[in-house]
């Protein structure tokens, strides 16, 4: 496959340069000091009834029910409204002297989405999601609902995703509406999948082009490793169910971004997000409407857009990676929340090390004399390939999968376990010798790295997440 480099095109009109520096500007904005970074992450889980079907939004012991009975316990602007129904919460929590921010949302079948973050450390995001799952707890039992959540990557009780009412939300019925014209999982996608996602914070552009290049590179073994949906379409699935989903979404938007293995800059990140059709658009007025055949260039050529519609087109694109102010790893499947903490703790500590590329090619030496030179995107996308035919028998970039693995849950635990190296820097007093992963006291440590133990033990078996879901 061929790298793309997107450059500055003279022809551009003044309004759609002046938009695309303004997106540009944004993905700027999120720029820390290395000492300021923090850590968030997203769980989306699938709520069924005592018969293993998944609940539907209305209805009386419906999601909008239960959502309805969660607001309840929050003041009215902790309320999210969207199109004029009860589609969210949005508070905050404190979990051991910090205050962790909580959204809860609703994908298009109603699966439930707990985002915890920004935090200094993972201990304090679970316990944020725990906080929420108890009080889900107490308002089932209140409503008298026999309903449990589910974290699977598809959901393993739905034969035919079409029979999965879409909540009311207009986004969804448009993005429905397009995507099942241009693949032919995209039902699939929307309606029965489920993942877990891990949000990292870069230093500028250069250190958010390193996070880019490594979560692509790594994100094929990150779609195998946490692998939790042994089900597709109500029959057992080989593997990486949800990775042969995303397959068959629309190409456009989806997959590897062209450069983001030779050095992906934000206005190029930017140019890519303007060449694809955005579905449907938001506006200032929070008005939503279809954008047909226009492509995302073509509305920001219109006229000056705010910064909520700019981060609007940003988020219409889901690339396996993708760029919000921060970098977005989005390829493992939904997992119980201790162990999609554990997820969390790995990613943190391997990506947040500036030297992790350097330290994985010298563990990897006698299979990688050269280390990952050269190895673009057809090497990542033949990586995801071998890992779905092969699994553990898979050899990705040369090397064997389990050599892979073990050198990477050691890098993970040698980061946690000292402070500062995951920075890639070399250790001394001061806040730039720390990061999100290893902050915090002795008990946010201890729970990484038990986290590190989980892993470590199911890797060690050849064991994945969908060989021990317990439904």
């Amino acid at each position: 496959m061929s790298h793309c480099h997107l450059d500055r095109n003279p022809v551009f009109s003044d309004t759609f340069q002046r938009n695309l520096d303004a997106m540009v500007g944004l993905l700027e904005g999120g720029e820390k000091n290395p000492g300021a970074k923090l850590i968030g992450f997203e769980l989306e889980r699938i709520l069924v009834d005592a018969a293993d079907r998944p609940l539907p939004y209305a209805g009386e012991n419906g999601v909008a029910s239960i959502l309805g009975a969660l607001a309840a316990m929050h003041p009215e602007d902790e309320r999210v409204y969207i199109d004029g129904h009860l589609l969210g919460l949005d508070y905050k929590l404190e979990v051991a002297g910090e205050l962790i921010g909580v959204t809860v949302s609703l994908e298009p079948a109603a699966q439930l989405e707990v985002s915890a973050g920004p935090a200094t450390n993972v201990r304090a995001l679970y316990r944020a999601v725990e906080a929420f799952d108890a009080q889900l707890a107490d308002v089932l039992k209140e409503l008298e609902i026999d309903a449990r959540l589910v974290a699977a990557g598809y959901d393993p009780f739905v034969e035919a995703p079409e029979n999965l009412e879409l909540i009311p939300k207009e986004r969804y019925r448009d993005m429905d509406a397009y995507l099942s014209r241009h693949g032919r999982y995209a039902r699939d996608m929307m309606r029965c999948s489920a993942s877990t996602q891990v949000s990292l914070d870069y230093e500028d552009e250069a250190d958010a082009m390193r996070l880019y290049r490594m979560g692509t590179l790594l994100g094929p073994l990150f779609a195998f490793l946490f692998d939790n949906a042994p089900v597709f379409r109500g029959k057992p699935t080989p593997g990486m169910a949800r990775s042969l989903i995303w397959h068959h979404v629309d190409v456009d938007r989806c997959g590897i971004v062209p450069g983001a293995l030779t050095g992906l800059t934000f206005e190029q990140y930017a140019l890519w997000v303007a060449g694809v059709k955005p579905i449907l658009f938001t506006d200032e007025q929070h008005v939503t409407s279809s954008t047909g055949s226009r492509y995302a260039r073509d509305i920001m050529a219109e006229r000056a857009l705010t910064r909520s519609e700019l981060f609007h087109l940003l988020s219409m694109v889901f690339p396996n990676v993708r760029l919000k102010g921060f970098c977005e790893f989005r390829e493992m499947d939904s997992l119980p929340p201790r162990l999609a903490a554990a997820c969390t703790s790995f990613t943190g500590a391997l990506f947040y090390d500036k030297c992790l590329e350097n330290k994985l090619a010298v563990r990897l030496s006698a299979w990688l004399p050269r280390g990952f030179e050269g190895v673009d995107e057809h090497d990542a996308v033949t990586a995801r390939m071998h890992l779905e035919e092969h699994g553990w028998d898979a050899e990705i970039f040369g090397a064997p999968v389990a050599a892979v693995v073990n050198a990477l849950v050691a890098i993970a635990r040698e980061n946690i376990e000292h402070d500062g190296a995951c920075t890639g820097l070399e250790v001394r007093d001061g806040a730039e010798a720390t990061v999100p992963v290893v902050h915090g006291d002795d008990e946010a440590r201890s729970f990484d790295l038990e986290g590190m133990d989980m892993l470590d033990a199911l890797w060690k078996k050849r064991t994945l997440p969908r060989n021990v879901l317990t439904l």
